[in-house]
């Protein structure tokens, strides 16, 4: 089936299904979710970068539980060692989904996707 027969916001939500899967799989021994490493790694720029996630405060309050980020976001001695690791196994799954793009690909990619959001939020 050539790509082209479906349109972009099918291989969007399946992108994104297979991103959310997969790196949660990835993450599934710790008992973490693709949302815990996004609050774990963001954690420095508040709860407000997160707002567009769905399970981000949960998955937040959980970290904070597990002593790794304080209530205001900054991450602990253990948050820095378990961040470090975890940052390891995300760095392998990004590199497996990008296999067979360049650099110049991947940039493309983003910034025509980056262009199609600014065009719908400007035509709100």
């Amino acid at each position: 089936m050539d790509p082209l027969d479906r349109p972009i916001g099918f291989w969007l939500k399946h992108l994104h299904n297979l991103l959310e899967d997969g790196l949660t799989g990835v993450l599934a021994d710790r008992g973490l979710t693709r949302r815990h490493w996004q609050a774990l790694n963001t954690s420095r720029h508040g709860a407000e970068a997160l707002a567009v996630f769905d399970g981000a405060d949960e998955a937040r309050a959980d970290l904070v539980t597990r002593g790794w980020i304080t209530t205001d976001g900054t991450l602990t001695d253990d948050g820095r060692t378990a961040r470090a690791e975890i940052a390891e196994r995300v760095r392998r799954f990004r590199e497996l989904s990008l296999t067979g793009l360049t650099d110049d690909q991947y940039a493309d990619t983003v910034r025509t996707l980056a262009t199609m959001a600014r065009n719908l939020e400007t035509a709100r």
